[in-house]
């Protein structure tokens, strides 16, 4: 298997390992490249065997991630030397603290002293909760803008947090956390993976 990967094979790779198993239409919708090209990018990583197929779905191989890592090494050594990302990467782990508690606070209410399953029959904790939310979203878009200028790939993660924003302002409250949907917080969670293998770190938590 090469370790040379293209710009679009590297972002179609990327996002098959982050979620475990995607199509060429899921691949095209959390990324700027366009479905058509996903799909020859899946058919080039298979014949290299980066990914496998299982009917239309595209699984990373069990090389997969070692392929990434070393090539995200190479892609980004410049970038991991600048200070200003540095920075950004220190900034977003106080941000991310703050959303992992605001999303706990989504999901469970302390009720009698225990915690329990949010049933969402309090929309003035909701509201609050949501606001909470978008302001924590925003301060990460500003975060992202500055990885944005040196690879733009990373746009496709500011436009799928105003998609999910904008579904849950219109009352898709299961676009919030939903593990099954393009939620805000498999957004994050996204973002969160690619980061650490675009600095070269381990996650934290």
């Amino acid at each position: 298997m090469t370790d040379t990967l293209t710009d679009t094979d590297y972002t179609v790779l990327n996002a098959v390992a982050l979620k475990k198993m995607a199509t060429s239409a899921q691949i095209s919708a959390a990324t700027d490249v366009a479905e058509a090209d996903a799909r020859a990018a899946l058919d080039r990583l298979a014949a290299q065997g980066a990914v496998v197929m299982v009917g239309d779905a595209a699984l990373p191989s069990d090389d997969a991630a070692e392929q990434l890592g070393r090539a995200a090494a190479d892609r980004y050594a410049q970038l991991r030397e600048e200070p200003e990302i540095h920075e950004m990467a220190e900034r977003f782990e106080v941000v991310n603290t703050q959303f992992l508690q605001t999303i706990g606070a989504w999901q469970l209410v302390e009720v009698g002293g225990k915690k329990v399953a949010n049933d969402h029959s309090d929309a003035d904790y909701d509201g609050k909760i949501l606001d909470r939310l978008d302001k924590l979203v925003a301060r990460l878009s500003r975060l992202i803008e500055v990885l944005e200028a040196r690879d733009p790939r990373f746009r496709a993660y500011v436009r799928r947090f105003a998609d999910a924003g904008d579904a849950v302002n219109r009352g898709d409250v299961d676009l919030v956390s939903s593990p099954v949907r393009d939620s805000i917080h498999n957004v994050w969670f996204e973002f969160h993976e690619d980061l650490l293998r675009t600095l070269g770190r381990a996650r934290k938590e």
